[in-house]
């Protein structure tokens, strides 16, 4: 009997090898690339090994229906792209290679100005049609200067001419290829997630120019800021947020600014913050407090917009910090140690002028006076002054000159927000001083590390069935992550009672899904890695089991 069945099992094989040949070889409707990819955080020496999944089914269904795998997959690609400043463009397109996507054209991936947007475009082709992905870089050096650059009216200035470059990358890509129809994938991560969010809108609102349809646009942004004062709700547009990292909130609603397409809210509705409360009955007290994160980042964020409106800001602040972040970006790590030991003994040159405590008080009294501005602006000089006397400049005067000539605007935009934030009062009728600005302060990593990549990959897998415990692919008999040729003979193997399958190994083999593992299960399981047609379901995770 084992021998008769052994020879059925090969009987079988050859007579769909021979089916193979002549049928020919039709795209697997169902086919999972299960793999691992390492992502970077913002900082170099932190990497995180993840599972990726990627079907060309992702590209099959309308764009407008959440696809929570592919937002897990474009999550990946955008943090990927965020390689270490050494890394070549090709090292950055090495998922999209990965993936399949050939064709890839770099877009500044090796220059980073405060001007600049770093960009891959590749395509594959799915159906006959091809889909072309766009994924976008968030940079952390002198690009990070642009988000500061909010122009007077419309689209923030900075996201809106980053955006525009893509465009017309993608035109030219587009066209040069003499592309009839195509398909967008479009991701990034921050500031890159926002320049992701203006592309789709360009797409969405010129669907002839780019020669597709709102079911053929897939856009998937994360931690966006808002960019925009006429948010349009596209449906294909899918913006992965976490409430508690204030990124996301920037800039102001009250301005009022927002995003287009649907947020897709991810985190902690439970997560707070630890506030410490001076109160000026004592000054020197501290009442520790935990409030709701969420809550306190609008409430400062609208403090914020609301006492530096978007005319003031462009007006006071916006060209100072856009130069001052673009000199510092551009520091030596020696530069900017010195300059960190300067200020310290700064610091302690104004305090020890004999006007400083006369000029802080004025200060606090009324911080929106021109005499107080002006006051205080000329006390910070004099320690800057008295401090280059004793230590010398701390970098070239060319670059120092920058960084103190943007103190006045910085002391007239905070001063009506300090005026703002002079005095809190709690439920309880207690008061706070400085209140929103100290919370700040004392919780600024907290803050920002909601923020970082590898963070939020872990709260957006818990949307994504793919990443529970211990997930299967039906047909992956053997369970070593991919269904191959390899699995057929361990389903043969087991027909013939060479080497019987435990339960779970039966479970996964069991690609017809009728209760039994049978000589059509292996059948199957051959179609599929011969890339033919096959029922759904094969080579994808069971989910729950």
């Amino acid at each position: 009997m084992k021998v008769l069945k052994s020879s059925l099992c090969i009987l079988l094989t050859l007579l769909l090898i021979a089916s193979i040949a002549v049928t020919g070889v039709s795209a697997a409707q169902n086919a999972l690339t299960v793999g691992t990819v390492k992502i970077g955080g913002l900082f170099a020496d932190r990497w995180e090994e993840q599972n990726y999944y990627y079907s060309d089914d992702y590209f099959r269904t309308s764009g407008k229906v959440l696809n929570e795998h592919l937002g897990s997959l474009s999550a990946l690609s955008a943090f990927y792209i965020q390689q270490p400043d050494a890394a070549t463009p090709e090292e950055n397109a090495g998922f999209l290679k990965e993936l399949g996507f050939e064709d890839l054209v770099y877009g500044d991936l090796d220059v980073m100005t405060s001007d600049s947007i770093g960009s891959l475009i590749g395509r594959k082709t799915v159906d006959g049609v091809p889909v072309i992905a766009v994924e976008l870089r968030a940079e952390y050096s002198n690009e990070w200067a642009s988000n500061f650059l909010a122009g007077n009216e419309g689209d923030a200035a900075g996201f809106a001419a980053s955006a525009k470059k893509v465009e017309d990358r993608l035109l030219d890509y587009l066209s040069t290829r003499g592309m009839k129809k195509a398909k967008y994938w479009v991701c990034g991560y921050s500031r890159a997630g926002v320049v992701a969010n203006l592309l789709g809108k360009t797409l969405n609102d010129n669907l002839d120019s780019f020669a597709t349809t709102e079911d053929d646009i897939y856009v998937y942004t994360y931690e966006a800021p808002r960019c925009t004062p006429d948010p349009v709700a596209y449906e294909n547009i899918h913006n992965y947020i976490d409430e508690n990292d204030i990124v996301p909130k920037v800039y102001p609603a009250v301005w009022p600014m927002g995003r287009h397409g649907v947020d897709v809210e991810v985190g902690d509705t439970e997560a707070t913050i630890m506030t410490k409360e001076f109160t000026p009955i004592e000054p020197y007290g501290i009442d520790f407090k935990k409030v709701d994160r969420s809550e306190f980042l609008d409430e400062f964020v609208a403090l914020l917009g609301t006492n530096l409106d978007r005319q003031t800001y462009v007006e006071v602040l916006e060209q100072p910090l856009n130069e001052l972040l673009d000199v510092a970006f551009d520091l030596s790590q020696d530069d900017f140690k010195a300059l960190g030991d300067f200020a310290k003994v700064a610091g302690e040159k104004v305090k020890e002028d004999p006007n400083f405590l006369l000029t802080m008080l004025t200060f606090i009294a009324d911080p929106t006076s021109k005499d107080s501005i002006k006051n205080v602006c000329d006390l910070l000089k004099r320690g800057i002054d008295a401090a280059v006397e004793s230590e010398g400049m701390p970098v070239v005067a060319q670059v120092f000159e920058k960084i103190t000539a943007a103190i006045p605007a910085l002391v007239t935009a905070l001063a009506p927000i300090i005026k703002a934030d002079g005095l809190h009062e709690n439920e309880d009728g207690s008061t706070v001083t400085f209140y929103y600005l100290t919370t700040a302060v004392l919780n600024a990593l907290n803050i920002v590390s909601y923020h970082f990549n590898y963070n939020l990959f872990e709260r957006i897998k818990m949307q994504d069935p793919y990443y529970s415990e211990d997930v299967q692919l039906l047909g992956d008999v053997n369970d070593d992550g991919e269904v191959s040729i390899l699995d057929v003979t361990f389903v043969q193997r087991h027909l013939a009672d060479m080497n019987l399958l435990d339960e779970s190994a039966q479970m996964r083999a069991d690609a017809d899904s009728d209760g039994e593992v049978s000589v059509a299960d292996a059948t199957l399981i051959q179609r599929y890695d011969a890339q033919m047609t096959v029922p759904e379901g094969i080579g994808q995770p069971m989910i729950g089991v």
